[in-house]
Formats: structure tokens, C-alpha cells, sequence
């Protein structure tokens, strides 16, 4: 699947950037029209273009300010950039060329000209886009987790990890519709979110999909979706499938306080029957939602040491979950000990919960 190369065009003359607009794509440009400078700025954040095109003198923002902001991030200080000038005085084509911009279109200018600028500026980029591309392409084929480049409906690209877990694993599925892969209530609650998403928004959805393997096995997995890359009129998202945490299996209550009283006695702590019911219904959850158990006393990376703890979580699990080394939680742990006065992690729950730092 090719796509074409974005242009965006920062002009406020609406005239002049309109019939540009229209040569450009005319072209096989994929053109992105931003009336004002500061609009500037903000389509080239969202937009991600190939090359900018931005004329000097316009207010507030001129083509200079605008230049010397996007100069500052790292990902668009790359491309491309030309200045578009209503005047030939050398001082204004100089200044702008020692703030290292790319190159200059002097205005009027005619079409072919303007063509044959892009095409330069596009050409000496390219060596730059292809270094970055190879680089994301090996990574993304050396991830064990299954990653699914799409514009909402097909595949425009899926790493050798997706390929194994839906069991095609030769097969190119470029282009291919997602829903042979993604069952239709899940496309539907996946369909329900993408129209409402916030462009700076990391995550776009997050939720359990069901996928359907070319053996007819069916497999639900964590489907966590982002922006991926946005053009004028689509938009591609990427997403990561993890597998689901199984949750506990049903377990007899009494037997269940019992144990926890017999881990208590055992660590000689003394509580009475309505807290070890408390602990007891903490161990009986999976997982804890972090942000109801916030508090003062500890500091944040302690409480979500507690919370991961008192899910009953090892220390490697609980590095993993927090991407810290086992070595670091144990370090944290250490802390809560000595904060709570405790010889263990039981004695630190118990002390918790005695004090109202968690809240069941």
C-alpha cells in the first residue's frame, strides 16, 4: 500500500492557499491548508507532513516565528521547509535561509516551479524517512507482542508476532479487512470509539477483543489502540494485543479466611475477624484499580508497590507491571516496612488498612 506524500501549506492569503491546495493534490500531493500561524503549528503537530510550505508575512505569527517553534521539536525539525516570499529583497531570502530553513519560493511563482522545488526538498528528505522507516519496520517485526498498523476497517501492515497468533503466519495481509481477524461485536465497540477520539490522546481504546484464528480457535486478548500516523482525509492507528490476565477461580469464602487467618497467625499478627475479612477480600481480587488507593502517607510508587502487593503479586511480577527492576521493588517494599513499623509486607496491609491509607 502506497501513500501519498503530505504537504502542508501555511499561507493566509485564503486564495493564493486554496489554488495551491488544488495544484498539489492535482499532483498526487496529500495537502493539509492552514489559513494563519498558529493553525500552522498545530496541523503540523497533528498532520506530521513531508514537507511545509509557509509564507512569511502573516499576523500574528509570522513564517519566521513559525519556523523557529516547529525548529524546537525533535520529530518536525527534519522536514523539510520552505518559505514563501512576497518579496525578492536578498535580506528577507537570507534571513530566512540562516535560520535554516530549506529553500524559498519567491512570489508570484508558477506552478511548474513550485513542483520542482517540492520534488528537490522531497528527494534529499527521503535517505532520512527511509534510515527512520527501516529502523520502526525491524522493531516492529522483532516485537513479541502482536502489533496491527490500520485505518479502522484493513490491514495496512501486521508484524510477524500477529501473523503467528492468528496462524497465517506467510501470508501478506495488506489490505485485507479486519473483521476476518477481529469478531463484529468487538469491531463494533472498536467502530464506536475511533469517530470520538481526541487527537492528542495516547490511547484512543483500550478493551478485550475476540480474535478468530485461521484453525477456528477463538482467542480473547487486551487490544490497546493509538494514532498511528494522520493524513488530510484518513487517519492509520496502531494497535497491541496482550493477553488476558485470568482471573481468580471462584473460591469457598470460609475456606478462604481461614488460610488468610492461618498466614496471619503464622506471622503473628493479632486482628480482629472484621479486618482479616478485609484482607481476605483484597486477596480475593486480580487486580486493584490503583486509583482508588491513593493516599498522603506513602508516596506514589510505594502505594503502587502496596496495591500490586496486596494483590498478591511477586516482586518480578510487580516489576514487571511497573517496568522497574526486581531490585527497585524490593527497595520500595523496604520502605513501606520501615514506614509502617513492620517486619513484612502482611504487617504493612494490616497497618493500611488500620490507618485508612486503602480503601476497599
Amino acid at each position: 500500500m502506497q501513500f501519498q506524500k503530505k504537504i502542508l501549506i501555511i499561507e493566509d492569503d485564503q486564495r493564493l492557499g486554496f489554488t495551491m491546495q488544488n495544484v498539489l493534490a492535482f499532483h498526487k500531493y496529500d495537502v493539509c491548508y492552514a489559513n494563519n500561524g498558529a493553525a500552522g503549528i498545530q496541523k503540523a503537530f497533528e498532520y506530521n507532513p513531508d514537507l511545509i510550505l509557509c509564507d512569511i508575512n502573516m499576523d500574528p505569527l509570522d513564517g519566521y516565528q513559525v519556523y523557529k517553534v516547529l525548529e524546537e521539536s525533535s520529530i518536525l525539525n527534519r522536514i523539510p521547509f520552505v518559505f514563501l516570499t512576497g518579496s525578492s529583497d536578498l535580506e528577507d531570502i537570507r534571513y530566512g535561509m540562516s535560520l535554516g530553513a530549506d529553500d524559498y519560493v519567491v512570489k508570484p511563482f508558477n506552478n511548474a516551479d513550485l513542483l520542482k522545488t517540492i520534488e528537490r526538498r522531497l528527494e534529499k528528505f527521503k535517505a532520512i524517512r527511509e534510515d527512520s522507516n527501516r529502523e520502526f519496520i525491524r522493531l516492529f517485526d522483532l516485537s513479541p507482542e502482536a502489533i496491527l498498523i490500520f485505518d479502522g476497517k484493513k490491514v495496512y501492515k501486521a508484524n510477524s508476532a500477529f501473523k503467528k497468533l492468528v496462524n497465517v503466519d506467510k501470508e501478506d495481509l495488506t489490505g485485507i479487512d479486519i473483521d476476518r481477524f477481529i469478531d463484529a461485536a468487538s469491531i463494533q465497540k472498536l467502530s464506536g470509539t475511533i469517530p470520538k477520539y481526541v487527537a492528542d490522546r495516547n490511547e484512543i481504546f483500550n478493551g478485550i477483543v475476540k480474535l478468530n484464528r485461521t484453525n477456528g480457535d477463538e482467542i480473547h486478548m487486551k487490544f490497546v489502540v493509538s494514532e498511528f500516523e494522520k493524513f488530510s482525509n484518513y487517519t492509520l492507528f496502531i494497535g497491541l494485543f496482550y493477553a488476558v490476565i485470568e482471573t481468580l477461580a471462584p473460591t469457598d469464602t470460609n475456606q478462604f479466611i481461614s488460610e488468610v487467618y492461618s498466614l496471619l497467625k503464622r506471622e503473628n499478627i493479632k486482628v480482629t475477624e472484621a479486618l482479616g475479612e478485609k484482607i481476605t477480600n483484597i486477596f480475593k481480587q486480580k487486580q486493584l484499580n490503583l486509583k482508588d488507593h491513593k493516599n498522603t502517607f506513602f508516596t506514589t510508587r510505594e502505594n503502587q508497590v502496596l496495591c500490586l502487593s496486596m494483590e498478591g503479586l511477586p516482586i518480578k511480577s510487580i516489576a514487571d507491571r511497573l517496568s522497574i527492576s526486581d531490585r527497585t521493588v524490593e527497595k520500595y517494599r523496604t520502605r513501606l516496612m520501615e514506614k509502617a513499623g513492620a517486619g513484612n509486607m502482611i504487617e504493612v496491609i494490616v497497618f493500611a488498612l488500620k490507618n485508612g491509607l486503602v480503601e476497599l
